[in-house]
Formats: structure tokens, sequence, C-alpha cells
């Protein structure tokens, strides 16, 4: 009988431990009240911008933006977040409708997005807007540029309004370029800087262009910003996601601090694009 009774024990024990290491694989992620039910945000992003965005060999979501969704798993407690890799238009269809909570696609502040979505105060980038040329060109901002032969610029985007804009505060300042949706490769793009096909090249600083330049070893540079853009994720409207705004605004800060954000910009576009600030 003794035998049985130790033997029971020593069942209850081993059970008890398992539950307690089952316990401790499967933990989840509690907010400071002890609550367990964490709110899964789906989070679409881009899957072909690299570096900002993309899927690797091993079909994992990499890239600047979804790195820092990661670093916000890491620091806020109350949500966890899972990323979707999709087509831009897909991305910005689904959070209209909610289909996701988030999208993270290097986006600016409009007033137009701050009616349609909920923006946070608090950036996650910046988007810097450079002149690209050849290295011997004498070439340092946009007044240099009358009478050269400038790339086609795409009527949509960020790109042409801050030259539009720019246009409009200098009317003496003459610029001759064609509009276009050009869909060649960045790395062709700077190839036509380089062989002269074009004096210039206006163009986001986020696509790997560095990078591009020093593999390829070609004769070309990239001027200071003429434009910094601070990029935002956008959040679907809702009563419930104005506290994940919330949240996402106090890590992004916590981020910044901690200068994580300035680490993977060095690590993703080769240079800390908060430098500017």
């Amino acid at each position: 009988m003794r035998k049985k009774s130790i033997l029971f024990t020593i069942l209850i024990l081993v059970l008890s431990l398992l539950a307690a290491c089952n316990s401790s694989d499967n933990e989840t992620k509690v907010d400071a009240e002890g609550n367990s039910d964490v709110r899964t945000i789906k989070v679409a992003t881009g899957h072909t911008s690299k570096p900002l965005s993309w899927v690797d060999e091993a079909g994992e979501v990499t890239g600047y933006e979804p790195e820092v969704i990661k670093e916000l798993d890491k620091v806020i407690d109350e949500y966890e977040f899972e990323l979707v890799a999709v087509e831009d238009s897909a991305g910005e269809t689904g959070l209209a409708t909610g289909k996701y909570d988030m999208l993270a696609g290097g986006m600016g502040f409009t007033e137009e997005r701050a009616k349609q979505y909920l923006v946070p105060s608090e950036s996650n980038g910046r988007a810097l807007i450079k002149i690209y040329v050849a290295e011997d060109s004498g070439i340092e901002g946009i007044e240099d540029l009358v009478g050269k032969n400038i790339s086609p610029l795409s009527p949509a985007g960020a790109t042409f309004a801050t030259v539009k804009g720019w246009e409009d505060e200098n009317p003496e300042y003459k610029l001759k370029y064609d509009l276009a949706d050009v869909g060649i490769p960045m790395a062709d793009r700077l190839k036509e800087i380089a062989n002269g096909k074009y004096d210039a090249l206006f163009y986001p600083s986020s696509y790997g262009q560095i990078k591009i330049i020093e593999d390829k070893k070609l004769a070309v540079r990239a001027t200071d910003p003429i434009k910094i853009i601070p990029t935002f994720f956008m959040i679907h409207k809702s009563t419930e996601n104005e506290k994940l705004r919330d949240a996402i605004d106090k890590g992004l800060k916590e981020l910044a601090e901690s200068g994580k954000l300035s680490e993977l910009s060095v690590e993703f576009y080769d240079e800390d694009v908060f430098q500017y600030d």
C-alpha cells in the first residue's frame, strides 16, 4: 500500500513538472495586468521592395520595415504582429477594408491618408529623395540641372511631387524631363547615369543604391537629400485600433531612443537615414 502511495506521489510530481514545462514552452505575452489575451495584428507589407521589404529565399519576410515590426513585437506586450507579404495595391485595399490591421509600405503622411487611416505620431523611418549623378559631374543640387538630361520621372509618388514643388518655388530655373512609368531595375537606371545616357536621376535612396554602386563599381554618387520625408505605418481606422496606434507610438519612441532604428537603417540601407534630422 505504501509503495502505491509513493508511486502515486511521484506520478503527481512528474505530471506537475510536465505541465510547468508545457506552460513555459507555450508562454504567451502578457500585459501589465497579467492578461494573456494578446491580440494578433496582421501587418501587410511588400514582397519585392528590397531592401524596404521582401521575401527571402527561405520564405521569410524581411527588410527594414519588417524588422522594425519584429522589434516592436519585442517591446509591446499587448499585441503580437503577423507579417503578410502582399502586392502594394492589395495592401492598401486590405487595410481600407479591415482585412489587415496595419500597412508597412514606406508611406509618407498626407491629409488624405490621415482621413482614411489612423497614423501614429511617431515615424518609423525616412524617405530621402536624392539626385544620382556621375562622380565627376559637378552637380550638387537641383539648380545645377538646368540644361541637363534628366532621367524620366514617374508622375505618381513623392519624387515627382518634390521636383514639381521645387520648380513652383523656383520658377527662374527651367528643368527638362519626361514623365513616364519606368519599370526597369534600379541597377540599370544607375548604369544609365554612369554611361552618360542621363545626367541625373531623382529617386528615394531606399532601393539599395549604395550597395549597387559599390558592387558594380559604378562611377556614380548621390547628392545630399533634396527632401527628407518621414515615413509612417498606416493603421486601419477603428475605435479599437486607437489603442494600437498609441502602443505603436510608444514602441517606436523606445526603439528610436535606444538607437535600434538607426541600427536597422544602417543594416538595410547602408546609411543612417536619421542623421539628416
